[in-house]
């Protein structure tokens, strides 16, 4: 998988256009880093953690630490505006424990369109950041305090956006939902090292018929499915971006037997790993 930081504090852009998003639209990406993003013009189809969506005009994306993303169709004059804060940043102020409130609903519902005179509110916060960014190019001269009292803003306001769709923070959760989203939780966790149904079934305290039965009916997939989904989006995404062997990549994903996993690639495939890379060397020619 390839995996995406920020290595200072803070970044902030006001022109997200389509050539820097097609950089992301081949292949999946695990953002470690806290992203908001606001769609100001054009629009575009994403996949975050599996699920599609379509992005317009004002409407407000927040993307949480360990996300998966992936664009799809992008429209010529798409421009986001993006505010990022490194995983290092958020792991400091705990941003997990300040945003357990309403983090599950962010996660099944990052999307949130905004109304045009809040959407100009969000500009304005872009614009602060974007004047603390040109300070200095390293942001020596921005206060740390200063970051966490934009972040706070950011992760307030969005707070208070969720609160008002009712339907998403005050509905009745159904137990399905909330086993699904549990588990595809821990899958992003644990993906690497635990490749088992039964593991994550006994991580959420269920039944593995129970289990399987309540992920199928939430989804429409079988747990194996979502699972054998992450862990091939994994191991395309190396395979096309770097330099590893297959027996590298193998081991990173947690397999020990590197003929298991040639047979486990090829299976979820229809290739083998080397046939593959090869599709990208020969795409590059």
């Amino acid at each position: 998988m390839i995996t995406l930081d920020i290595t200072n504090d803070f970044i902030v852009k006001d022109r997200v256009t389509k050539e820097t998003l097609n950089k992301y639209s081949g292949l999946p990406h695990r953002i470690k880093a806290g992203l908001f993003l606001l769609c100001v013009e054009g629009s575009v189809t994403v996949s975050i953690n599996l699920s599609r969506y379509r992005v317009n005009k004002y409407d407000f994306v927040t993307l949480v630490p360990n996300n998966f993303i992936q664009f799809h169709e992008i429209s010529d004059d798409a421009r986001f505006y993006l505010a990022g804060f490194s995983s290092e940043f958020m792991t400091n102020i705990n941003f997990i424990k300040s945003t357990m409130g309403f983090l599950p609903v962010i996660t099944e519902h990052p999307i949130m369109p905004l109304e045009e005179q809040v959407a100009q509110l969000y500009i304005d916060g872009y614009r602060l950041l974007l004047r603390a960014q040109s300070l200095t190019p390293n942001h020596s001269l921005v206060n740390k305090d200063l970051i966490i009292a934009y972040l706070t803003i950011f992760m307030q306001g969005t707070a208070e956006l969720y609160k008002n769709h009712s339907n998403w923070t005050n509905g009745v959760r159904t137990r399905t939902n909330e086993i699904y989203r549990k588990f595809i939780q821990l899958v992003v966790e644990h993906y690497t090292t635990e490749h088992s149904v039964s593991f994550y079934a006994a991580q959420l305290n269920l039944s593995l018929p129970h289990f399987c039965t309540t992920i199928k009916k939430a989804i429409g997939l079988t747990p194996l499915e979502i699972i054998s989904s992450i862990i091939t989006m994994d191991a395309k995404a190396q395979l096309r971006s770097t330099d590893l062997t297959v027996k590298e990549i193998a081991f990173s994903l947690g397999f020990n037997n590197l003929s298991f996993f040639n047979k486990y690639f090829r299976q979820h495939t229809g290739m083998t790993p080397q046939e593959y890379r090869r599709t990208k060397n020969t795409s590059n020619a």
